[in-house]
């Protein structure tokens, strides 16, 4: 596919051209008039840029220039980048106080030698970029805006309101929605009313908005219907025109705006009217105000009907409603592709199970199936059925693929960088939760996000990520426990994606055919990694230049060996390393602390205790993110002279025992995961004064903060951006005083703004007046936690947003009452979910006569052994309860709006009160002392889930529940047997475990039948030595695991009749020698998984151990955790 990201390139370059660091390092090293000639060379090249994008589609050769032109471009980038970073680099060392040794003229260092080779490099690329530029005169290229951005394609974007309906699937129920709704509140409206509806290309809006223009109560209520096809020209006057030439039913020859909408005005006087403008992108709210003000001519009633594929353009418009048009489900989907790929007659068996896959790779989308559909009519062999089944859909060629061009169309309205950080994600695997943050790190990481100032570069990133959502580019955005957006692409986006990207981007998986474009630029590992970089050999599966700019491993990856090594000492120009997932032994290898060019390092530090000073080498740094850092000590000291540090964010830094000093000069610093506040001057609580960070801080060791004063020198309260804030003091009690720890909390006030915090080992006796007011008003979850001392609670009740709360370890809290619940109407309106653990003395908890908890659905209790009673609370559904007084067990009674119930730890154990838990669909019950559990399950019809734990015996009635779905037993070693029986009528069975029994043999005595269990678990069964013949009759499994089963010596060949067997995982089985010959015959399993067995994995080489024709046929298989085989690419 045509090229069209390289004018985000040419004007990156430009803006680096155009920085004052660059052009000052110009004139201090003589290269002012070689960088001025480049930019001048760059400046005349872009301005044909736009029209050379739209030509390339047509013309090859005009292909090839702009792929020229862009990879000179991205040399340019490249040098341009070591002259500033060696620039950076000098200016750092000088405020350091280094002197360089000049002890060998020829050294790297050596000042004049570097800048005649970057001299001699500026030259070089300015002459291929002049002789690239002199070829721009041949194409006839023209300067400037080009006013048809979509080339010649406008023709096919043409609209009409006919439709037949006889062709259209699962858009019933969206018209009916769609026409009551218009008509009922259009009636009330003396203005125009106005109806949006959006959705990304290809869904259907135009034929959603054909049914309902065509509706038969549509066509009696309004006089006059309209239908226009906006797409890109907004212009009021031809809008105002197209209007009236259809109400006239001829051409209109008036030019003038004003004359038009008399015009139009006398058409419209009384009559109530309809009008579609389909194919709406103009985002200009002041055009919209405008032609609005001229539509304001019809009767009471007339509606403005628009589809977009902007949500910011919907919303913009719409005064009566927003309709998100919907995805095909699976059934329409399959009968919209049935109707045109089967039009000819019907086709074999086999045609119909291709065919479904087919329809999959649409995920729902009209357009795309109608299109594979026709694709699909013409072709009458299995064989070219199954060539598209295996072919992604950006592979198909021009002329089979109508989907991606219509789709592109939507890509091409969007400005060039944000055309860059869209096909940037198809780094990420396909129905992959991305991360917003992670997606703007990356995005500045790679230079894709310009702005006037580097100090809104985050914000740019921000509102580009906004502006794809929008757009329906990114899709699924949710808020994750961290409070950052996530989302998805779909499917066909992603195929967008890659085709921009083919040229420059590989997404490495398992058994795909290895194709490694010329000038790849940004490498992903999907799977496979381990196959494709070997631990232990010194040469690579497949050649990788070195202008590598990402390369990000999305699986897990036991150790760091010689081929990523090899891989990344190559590289000169990395920008973004993602290796997270990749479990580096002990200490960061060197190598990485010498790829200068880094924006982004994501690493794990498993074993590593601490990082090298050598990493404050990197520094063009803007992310630093380290996970599972739990055995981390230390970070480099001279941390603070990465300047262009942005994100320094630490997994799990449960061991670091400071942060470095100075952390204040990095002006940047956008997000902080922790400060650890130190006596001496450099690390004071006042380095935090002047960062403006955001996402999640965590401040500890506040035991070193003096007084009132020093704490509000944390300027707290003005860090708007923060979501998230952690406070924590040590546990020495002995350390300050009360009054101090209240004075220091008291100062720390944060924003409003903030949504989440956090306050460990506090040891006031009461909280400051900001927590008893409704100063955070927005805050959704408080985390109170070891503040032993503390007598009361504040007024948390007020808070109108919270929505969870944690009360744990407050020793001398004695009461919950009305000072907690606050003086309001309502206490607690919002909150879900409420833990209460490890408080030893509270003994009463009381509501008083407002509206208490009405929303609150999860509540545990733990530890809190003196607490006899619950209050009434309407609304739970989950209750957790352990180490508390039997009497508590009394208020179950009244909380007959329980699903899930789970009790632990008691010390006694009265009856088990049943009777008003009928609802109950989940119960989880363990160390009870309850030696005939006789009435636990009485009653409980609707249960759907049992987990059974610690139990000296089984209570009675399990095969009396009949909703029973699943059964979990673990951790009972006093149970010998589990009687087959128990299953045989339980019609609703689907999942089984044995957990850890130490004498359990399961499913001992006979059984009749059992038709519906789908999923068993044997795990960690000492005393099992062969698998019980009743397991025969499980004729519904689908996945069976043996795990841990150390005196299992072999596996029955019955297993060989379970024909619906898919999945089949044996781990740590010593002694099993080796697979059934019956594993011949499980033609549906699709999944073999095998560990820790020596025996097995001996006979399961490939292909000549002995057990590899029984499994030979099996698509994936997985030896240790290696992938031995992967037939199956779906």
């Amino acid at each position: 596919m045509a090229d069209g990201l390289v004018s985000a390139v040419v004007e990156a370059v430009l803006g680096i051209l155009g920085s004052a660091a660059l052009q000052e390092i110009g004139v201090v090293w003589g290269l002012k008039n070689e960088l001025e000639s480049l930019e001048s060379i760059l400046g005349a090249v872009q301005l044909v840029l736009q029209d050379a994008e739209i030509k390339q589609r047509k013309s090859r050769a005009v292909q090839d220039w702009v792929s020229k032109l862009k990879n000179a471009a991205v040399d340019a980038e490249n040098i341009l980048d070591r002259i500033a970073t060696e620039g950076f680099r000098r200016r750092v060392d000088s405020e350091r106080g280094i002197q360089r040794k000049l002890n060998s003229f020829l050294s790297k260092r050596n000042q004049l030698l570097f800048r005649l080779k970057m001299a001699g490099e500026v030259r070089k690329i300015r002459g291929k970029l002049d002789a690239i530029a002199e070829e721009r005169v041949k194409f006839h290229l023209g300067e400037g805006v080009v006013e048809n951005r979509f080339g010649g394609v406008l023709e096919s974007r043409e609209s009409c309101s006919l439709v037949n309906e006889l062709e259209i699937y699962g858009r019933d129920e969206e018209k009916e929605m769609i026409v009551e709704k218009m008509l009922d509140r259009m009636r009330d409206r003396d203005d125009l009313s106005v109806y949006a509806i959006w959705g990304m290309g290809g869904l259907g809006k135009t034929t959603l908005a054909q049914m309902v223009y065509n509706d038969e109560r549509t066509t009696r209520c309004f006089d006059l219907r309209v239908w226009i096809c906006v797409s890109n020209d907004f212009s009021i006057q031809r809008l105002v025109g197209a209007f009236v030439e259809s109400i006239d039913g001829v051409g209109c020859d008036i030019s003038e705006l004003d004359a038009l909408q008399q015009r139009l005005r006398e058409r419209l006087r009384g009559r109530r009217f309809l009008l579609v403008l389909d194919d709406v992108w103009n985002e200009n709210h002041e055009m919209w105000d405008r032609l609005k003000e001229v539509l304001r001519c019809g009767s009471k009633g007339s509606v403005l009907m628009v589809t977009t594929q902007i949500e910011k353009v919907a919303l913009m418009m719409a005064t009566i409603g927003v309709h998100q048009i919907g995805y095909l489900s699976e059934d329409d989907s399959w009968s919209l592709f049935r109707q045109r790929a089967f039009m000819i007659g019907d086709r074999e068996e086999s045609f119909v199970a291709i065919g479904k896959v087919i329809v999959k790779k649409c995920g729902g989308v009209p357009l795309a199936i109608k299109a594979l559909g026709s694709l699909m009519q013409f072709k009458s062999h299995e064989s070219e059925w199954l060539e598209i089944k295996e072919s992604e859909i950006w592979e198909l060629s021009d002329d089979e693929n109508g989907i991606l061009h219509a789709l592109r169309l939507s890509y091409e309205n969007l400005a060039p960088q944000m055309r860059q950080c869209f096909a940037y994600c198809c780094l990420f695997p396909k129905n992959y939760v991305m991360d917003e943050n992670q997606l703007i790190q990356l995005w500045m990481a790679n230079g894709f996000v310009s702005s006037r100032g580097q100090s809104d570069l985050y914000l740019t990133g921000r509102l580009i990520f906004k502006e794809l959502v929008w757009r329906s580019f990114l899709q699924d955005v949710e808020i994750n426990s961290r409070g950052t957006a996530t989302c998805k692409m779909h499917d066909l986006m992603h195929d967008l994606a890659i085709s921009l990207m083919s040229r420059e981007t590989y997404i490495f998986e398992h058994g795909k055919v290895i194709k490694i474009p010329k000038t790849l630029r940004h490498l992903s590992f999907v799977s496979g990694f381990s196959e494709a970089i070997p631990d232990n050999k010194s040469k690579l599966k497949f050649p990788i230049n070195a202008s590598l700019r990402s390369l990000i491993v999305h699986e897990g990856v036991p150790a760091w060996g010689e081929g990523i090594s090899l891989l990344i000492s190559k590289q000169q120009h990395l920008r973004a390393l993602d290796v997270n997932r990749y479990y580096v032994v002990e200490k960061l290898p060197n190598l990485v602390c010498k790829l200068e060019h880094l924006r982004y390092l994501a690493m794990s530090c498993y074993n590593i205790k601490r990082l090298p000073e050598s990493l404050t080498h990197l520094h063009n740094l803007q992310t630093l993110k380290l996970t599972d850092s739990e055995e981390l000590l230390e970070l480099p000291r001279g941390l603070r002279v990465m300047k262009n540090l942005w994100f320094l964010e630490i997994e799990s830094f449960y061991s670091l025992l400071c942060t470095p000093p100075g952390l204040g000069d990095l002006i940047y610093l956008h997000e902080l995961s922790i400060f650890i506040v130190g006596q001496d001057l450099s690390h004071q609580i006042d380095q935090l004064k002047e960062l403006n960070l955001g996402g999640n801080l965590s401040v500890q060791g506040l035991d070193n903060v003096s007084n009132i004063e020093d704490a509000k020198r944390a300027n707290l309260m003005m860090k708007n951006n923060l979501t998230s804030l952690s406070l924590s003091w040590t546990n020495d009690m002995k350390k300050n005083t009360t009054e101090h720890y209240e004075q220091v909390l008291q100062g720390l006030q944060p924003h409003q703004n903030l949504e989440k915090i956090c306050i460990k080992s506090y040891q006031g006796s009461g909280f400051p007046n900001w927590m008893s007011t409704l100063a955070l008003k927005n805050l959704k979850e408080i985390s109170l936690e070891q503040c032993r001392r503390c007598k009361h609670l504040p007024p948390l009740g007020k808070l109108p947003s919270l929505t969870c709360l944690n009360l744990r370890g407050i020793d001398s809290v004695e009461r919950l009452d009305a000072e907690w619940h606050g003086d309001g109407e309502s206490a607690f309106p919002a909150l879900t979910t409420l833990t209460i653990s490890d408080m030893p003395n509270l003994e009463e908890w009381k509501i008083g006569n407002v509206e208490s908890f009405p929303c609150l659905k999860s509540l545990t209790i733990s530890h809190c052994p003196k607490l006899s009673d619950l209050p009434f609370l309407p609304a739970l559904r989950s209750l957790f309860i352990s180490g508390a007084s039997a009497t508590l067990l009394g208020s179950l009674r009244f909380l007959t709006s329980l699903t899930s119930l789970i009790l632990f730890d008691f010390a006694e154990f009265a009856m088990f009160p049943g009777g008003l838990l009928h609802n109950l669909e989940t119960l989880q019950i363990g160390s009870l002392p309850i030696k005939n559990p006789s009435n636990v399950l009485d009653d409980l019809s609707a249960l759907k889930t049992l987990h059974l734990s610690d139990l000296e015996s089984l209570p009675e009635g399990i095969k009396n529940l009949n909703s029973l779905e699943q059964l979990e037993v673990s951790g009972c070693n006093g149970l010998s047997s589990f009687p087959a029986a128990i299953l045989e009528d339980l019609s609703s069975f689907r999942s089984l475990s044995f957990q850890n029994c130490k004498k359990l043999k399961p499913f001992s005595g006979l059984m009749k039948r059992q038709t519906t269990l789908q999923d068993l678990l044997l795990n960690g069964l000492p005393e099992l030595e062969h698998l019980p013949e009743s397991m025969q009759l499980f004729t519904a499994l689908r996945e069976l695991r043996i795990w841990h089963c150390e005196r299992l010596c072999s596996l029955p060949n019955w297993l060989g009749s379970l024909e619906s067997l898919s999945v089949f995982k044996i781990w740590y089985c010593k002694n099993v020698n080796s697979l059934p010959d019956g594993f011949k015959n499980l033609k549906s399993l699709r999944k073999l998984d095998v560990r820790g067995c020596p025996q097995i994995e001996k006979g399961c080489k490939k292909p000549k151990g002995v057990d590899w024709p029984k499994i030979a046929h099996i698509p994936i298989i997985y030896i240790n955790q290696k992938v031995v085989q992967c037939l199956d690419h779906s």
